[in-house]
């Protein structure tokens, strides 16, 4: 077994969570606040759907993003691009939403990265701004690799495993569109849908970006007062 595997191992062995209270400590207070808590969705396909893609490449066509200030206030912002096109209009959104202070918290960061990166070569005139939030950007992921471990989310780091686990208050259950698949899947249905049922998927596609965001600000929140 890897490292990690073993971490898991003994966490089922004790009964209960493993947790390295001072590494949590050290990766919270190297954040700069504002704390840009931000997702992407992404679309792709086999075959391409717009001229200037690849097979099976990835090209964002959704975020959220919850902004946590040092007083505790909470704001969110999100886009969804409601046409078949390029994100050039994403982009745009984005630089307006986030300011050049603060760090970018994601989970899985080397997907966003990746996405960044590419968008950078996409849009040349933005890739300052891109790169920006590439070298900002933080992974809450890390932490349940190696510094607090829980047999119970079966030997995942995933955030639809961490959530129900840490924020059990919180889950995606209730909601229609419920993991990354589905959401692509549903994207291309709006696409192609008439105005009342495209709206409808819109809704669905904005709440479920919106609940990962919001799901990293929770579990933030646990690990402050796990700390503190």
């Amino acid at each position: 077994m890897s490292d990690n595997q073993r971490l898991v191992v003994d966490s089922a062995k004790v009964g209960g969570p493993l947790v390295d209270k001072a590494a949590i400590s050290n990766f919270l207070s190297d954040l700069t606040f504002p704390l840009y808590f931000f997702d992407y969705e992404t679309f792709s396909s086999a075959v391409p759907l717009l001229d200037g893609t690849s097979p099976h490449q990835h090209f964002p066509v959704q975020y959220s993003l919850h902004t946590l200030d040092s007083n505790g206030s909470l704001d969110h912002k999100e886009y969804l691009e409601r046409e078949a096109r390029l994100p050039d209009r994403l982009v745009e959104q984005m630089q307006e939403d986030i300011d050049p202070n603060g760090s970018i918290v994601s989970w899985h960061r080397s997907f966003e990265q990746s996405r960044n990166r590419e968008l950078a070569e996409r849009y040349p005139e933005k890739a300052a701004f891109l790169n920006d939030l590439n070298d900002r950007m933080v992974d809450l992921e890390d932490i349940f690799k190696s510094d607090y471990v829980d047999a119970r989310f079966d030997g995942s780091t995933s955030i639809k495993k961490v959530l129900p686990v840490v924020c059990p208050h919180l889950d995606y259950k209730e909601l229609e569109v419920q993991d990354g698949a589905s959401a692509m899947e549903a994207w291309q249905q709006m696409v192609n849908a008439k105005p009342e049922e495209a709206e409808k998927i819109a809704n669905d596609l904005l709440k479920y970006c919106e609940r990962d965001t919001f799901a990293m600000v929770e579990i933030y929140r646990f690990l402050v007062g796990l700390t503190s």
